[in-house]
């Protein structure tokens, strides 16, 4: 018999249906009924009984039987596994936004993988639930998101908040603070940078607002912002990178824009917890160097 195996007769004895299981274990039910029968044929009994019209399952008194040694072998297997997972880590896996990853982690990478050589740094871009839904099935390690999900098996927690600027061309003639009343839509780069910003922006401006362009890819975001008279508002983090390449300007507003936070979210795992506390710690180096700057964040 094999582990598979093994699982396959756990995860139908969990969920008392052989559907949800399969479901649970991503294989398909025929795949699964498999694995229950040739369990069966090597014990030489059947451990399941099949009942027609029903979809949930009973076990038989062989079946109890071998589920007691089956929940034995589980843990053995694990406390074999916790062997290994004793050492560091050799990969870390981080998941984050595009806007967030394009403008603010980049210099954090560079710093963790500074510190910690020794560790494999995989860069993920996931959405929040995508984020959530790796993190959960054992494929990401940590998340750097703009909403919080509920999830027991996750912590989730503020990690930081920064401020929208308001940026432009170095030649554009917008004063050095701007009114809401100055500002035309069809002038701007429009990001959806969280669900607050754009309630806000369809509040002050009107949902059938049109700006110049929208975009999704931040890498594109300092060619059409660099174009004639256009405007955007842009989080503190990513006003920071934009500036600092030398064609672009930061002018104060003398109306409010929602702050936009950033969720940190994590699976417990001590034998990560030393490469995820680096990681951290880099980014509150970075967020501090962006504060000395002037930038409008929040740690």
């Amino acid at each position: 018999m094999t582990n598979a195996e093994i699982e396959a007769f756990l995860a139908v004895c969990k969920y008392n249906n052989i559907s949800k299981a399969a479901e649970k274990l991503f294989i398909n039910q025929s795949s699964l009924s498999t694995k229950i029968k040739t369990l069966e044929n090597e014990m030489g009994c059947p451990l399941i009984i099949r009942s027609k019209g029903t979809r949930n399952v009973r076990l038989t008194d062989e079946g109890r039987e071998f589920l007691e040694l089956a929940v034995k072998y589980q843990e053995i297997v694990n406390e074999m596994l916790m062997i290994g997972s004793k050492r560091v880590p050799s990969k870390l896996r981080i998941a984050s936004l595009n806007s967030t990853g394009t403008y603010l982690f980049t210099p954090v990478y560079e710093r963790f993988m500074a510190r910690m050589p020794e560790i494999t740094l995989e860069i993920q871009d996931f959405a929040t639930s995508a984020a959530y839904a790796s993190m959960e099935n054992g494929g990401t390690d940590m998340s750097f998101t703009v909403r919080r999900l509920d999830s027991k098996k996750l912590i989730t927690y503020p990690a930081f908040s920064e401020s929208m600027v308001f940026i432009c061309p170095k030649t554009a003639d917008y004063p050095e603070s701007v009114d809401i009343s100055m500002l035309e839509v069809k002038n701007e780069v429009f990001i959806d940078w969280f669900d607050g910003f754009s309630r806000w922006h369809d509040d002050t401006f009107g949902e059938k607002a049109m700006p110049l362009i929208k975009l999704e890819l931040m890498s594109q975001l300092e060619f059409f912002i660099s174009k004639s008279n256009t405007w955007a508002l842009v989080p503190s983090s990513a006003a920071y990178g934009l500036i600092r390449s030398g064609n672009i300007k930061k002018c104060n507003i003398s109306f409010e824009v929602p702050n936009r936070v950033t969720y940190c979210t994590y699976v417990p795992d001590k034998s990560k917890e030393e490469p995820m506390k680096c990681f951290l710690d880099c980014l509150k180096s970075t967020l501090e160097e962006m504060e000395k700057f002037g930038m409008d964040i929040y740690i």
